[in-house]
């Protein structure tokens, strides 16, 4: 029964991090367009004129941002907090799946 509730436990701690890794770059880009908007008018900024990125490309945009330094080079606190908890939440998600797997991998045997 201990097992059955860690490995229910396990899967849903791996599922609200992968959740939060996705909603994140949200956050961080509504962070960045309120408080930053000379930041994001660069992530933005496609070079063709006034045509401004959006959908895939913006994404692919924030994706690259947010896997380089340049959020760390803002040194705002609360973009910085969501910044690490991204990074850090999809190893953590892993992390507990590998674990909820080994355990149903160990309780087979």
């Amino acid at each position: 029964m201990i097992l059955l509730a860690l490995y229910i436990g396990l899967l849903l701690i791996g599922l609200a991090c992968f959740i939060t890794h996705a909603v994140l770059p949200f956050r961080i880009a509504k962070h960045l367009r309120l408080d930053y908007p000379q930041h994001w008018k660069v992530i933005v900024d496609t070079g063709a004129g006034t045509q401004a990125a959006h959908g895939p490309q913006l994404w692919l945009r924030m994706q690259h941002v947010l896997r380089s330094p340049a959020i760390a080079a803002i040194d705002d606190v609360s973009i910085t907090r969501l910044w690490c908890t991204w990074r850090y939440s999809q190893w953590i998600a892993w992390g507990c799946w590998i674990a909820a797997l080994a355990l149903q991998w160990h309780s087979r045997s």
